[in-house]
């Protein structure tokens, strides 16, 4: 009987190599890891309001936020500074706690202007925040 042997040929060529696998994949990581914030900063978030067949709540029972693509702020119709805005903002919640906040804004406004409106409308406790969207 002759027992199978696998020849030091046979071993060698059977060896897998990862060194050039692992420069490849750091390589590609690396490069992945310096363009991400390129792409992330050079990107700007625009949003076109979406169309909606919805009913309005009736107008006497909301606080109506209008921000323009000019960064005029108005609340119910005065207009306020950026700097007033949390004190007249306050003092409107907390004389009508219960009423819906109702955001209006041009579609070429950045969201992060309006991210910082709600998140200060729940800061100053908002119970309910809505968008407006462009009527079909």
């Amino acid at each position: 009987m002759r027992k199978n042997r696998i020849t030091d040929e046979e071993q060698k060529s059977a060896e897998i190599m990862i060194t050039p696998l692992a420069d490849v994949s750091f390589t590609i990581l690396i490069t992945l890891m310096v363009l991400t914030p390129v792409i992330i900063l050079s990107s700007r978030l625009h949003v076109n309001l979406p169309e909606a067949t919805t009913v309005e709540p009736p107008t006497e029972k909301n606080i109506t936020i209008t921000i323009t693509s000019e960064h005029e702020i108005s609340i119910n119709n005065e207009l306020v500074t950026t700097e007033q805005l949390a004190k007249v903002l306050q003092k409107t919640i907390r004389n009508n706690p219960n009423d819906l906040i109702l955001i209006r804004t041009d579609k070429e406004l950045e969201t992060g202007m309006v991210m910082n409106v709600i998140a200060l409308a729940k800061k100053l406790g908002a119970r309910s925040i809505s968008i407006a969207t462009v009527q079909r």
